[in-house]
């Protein structure tokens, strides 16, 4: 019976066994339970606590001092900043000048506060005395020349008046510049020239007189209309003498056979076929006069110093054109005529007289009529259409509303000097008559000279043949 009991301790390793599987299973469980919590953190599900930080992480890191830049001397100062300095001084220096220049132009201004009156003569302007509550409406004489003639000074007087108000423009117009405005102006007159308002002439010295005065050369017959002097063939050819003195060894020679009908004329800027001046004033054409004899080549071979007649009045005949010079075979005139109402037209030069003006030229007369629109309609009646153009020279209201208040401000005293009224809204009576005149058109209008704050202003105008009525 005892062979047949097992022995108990043989069972023992199948418990220790059993026990060692037990264990196994439960380590397997606890790796399981960290692998999962590893997989939650890693995928955001659990968050897994940071490490704890080292004494040498946790230090705090001492920031380097910024070093201070050199300083930088004048000179790179001025570099960097060189363009906006200049322009600033330019602009500071622009508005110094400007106000130096309106208090001077006064310095000398009549000590008597009322306005110089028109003289009994003058026809009334009472049609327009609106522009800018304007309080008198210029006459188109500088109030000098209104003055004297109304004090009934001699023609000697009045001369010496025009004279000086003439002399009066020259350091006001090369402070401004303005002179180089009439060259550029003068440079642009082609063909058959009429200038409106010449005033003293100060344009003729920048015209090419040099196709004129080749024209009459080339002509062989007597001016017989001339009011001044007769001009003879031995005449023409003491001009065509001095015009090839003008020109050594050019080839070019005037009196040369081959150079005749080498040239088109007037088909370029600058050769002027014939010159009519016209102003209202004869007593100021008198400086005019005086200048084309000096300017033009010959001239002073066929025009006397002093004419011997006395000066027509622009006022005789109702206001009609009176002319003061007629030389070189009528094509360099100067006629007394208020341009207002009647201008004379071209000269009746053969074998093809024109029946219009090419350039039609004017420097500071909008500013020095009552009727600036109807000025404007005039000159447009007298223009060769499509080709023909008006250049004008102006000065007026500007770009800022502080130099129009100064223009204002001063602009009594100003008449009450030069005749006219320079707070004029130039563009805008411009404009307006482009509207109303018919054919009238703007062609350019531009304000140069920036230290001059828009007040000048150059206007080229044309009139188109196609906005003319039928039968114009």
């Amino acid at each position: 019976m005892a062979s047949r009991m097992p022995f108990r301790g043989a069972q023992l390793p199948r418990q220790i066994r059993t026990a060692r599987c037990t264990i196994n299973l439960g380590l397997n469980s606890v790796r399981s339970t960290r692998a999962v919590n590893f997989s939650l953190s890693t995928s955001g599900g659990l968050q897994a606590k940071p490490p704890r930080p080292t004494r040498a992480t946790n230090a705090p890191t001492k920031p380097k001092p910024l070093e201070k830049p050199p300083p930088q001397t004048v000179d790179e100062l001025f570099q960097q900043r060189k363009w906006s300095l200049m322009g600033a001084g330019i602009m500071a220096l622009g508005i110094g000048l400007y106000v130096s220049m309106l208090v001077t132009s006064h310095l000398k201004e009549p000590s008597s506060p009322a306005l110089a009156q028109p003289p009994h003569h003058s026809a009334p302007c009472t049609h327009l005395s609106h522009i800018n509550n304007e309080p008198l409406p210029p006459t188109g004489r500088p109030s000098a020349v209104d003055t004297a003639l109304a004090a009934g000074q001699t023609p000697d007087e009045v001369r010496q008046s025009a004279l000086q108000f003439d002399l009066g423009l020259d350091v006001p117009e090369a402070f401004m510049g303005l002179l180089a405005h009439r060259k550029f102006l003068a440079s642009r007159a082609r063909g058959h020239v009429l200038e409106v308002a010449v005033g003293t002439g100060r344009n003729l010295a920048y015209y090419d007189w040099t196709e004129l005065v080749a024209a009459v050369a080339r002509e062989t017959e007597t001016d017989t209309t001339t009011t001044e002097t007769a001009e003879t063939p031995a005449d023409s050819k003491r001009v065509v003498k001095l015009l090839d003195s003008l020109k050594p060894g050019s080839g070019t020679k005037l009196s040369d056979e081959t150079h005749k009908g080498k040239l088109v004329p007037g088909g370029m800027d600058g050769e002027v076929l014939s010159f009519t001046g016209v102003d209202i004033s004869s007593d100021m054409m008198s400086i005019a006069r005086t200048r084309l004899r000096e300017t033009v080549p010959g001239l002073d071979k066929v025009l006397r110093k002093r004419r011997a007649e006395p000066l027509p009045d622009a006022a005789a005949g109702g206001g009609g054109p009176a002319v003061m010079v007629d030389v070189l075979s009528s094509r360099v005139r100067l006629v007394a005529a208020d341009a207002q109402q009647t201008l004379p037209p071209p000269p009746q030069i053969a074998p093809s007289p024109p029946a219009k003006y090419d350039t039609i030229m004017q420097t500071f007369g909008l500013c020095s009529v009552a009727d600036p629109a109807r000025l404007l309609a005039n000159m447009a009646g007298v223009l060769q259409p499509d080709t023909g153009r008006i250049i004008l020279l102006e000065h007026g209201r500007g770009w800022f509303e502080w130099v129009n208040r100064m223009l204002d401000q001063y602009a009594p005293r100003h008449f009450q000097r030069y005749g006219c009224w320079w707070n004029r809204d130039i563009e805008g009576l411009v404009r307006e008559a482009a509207r109303t005149v018919p054919g009238l058109e703007v062609v350019a209008l531009k304000r140069p000279g920036l230290l001059q704050f828009g007040t000048t202003l150059m206007i080229e105008l044309k009139v188109n043949s196609q906005s003319l009525p039928t039968g114009s």
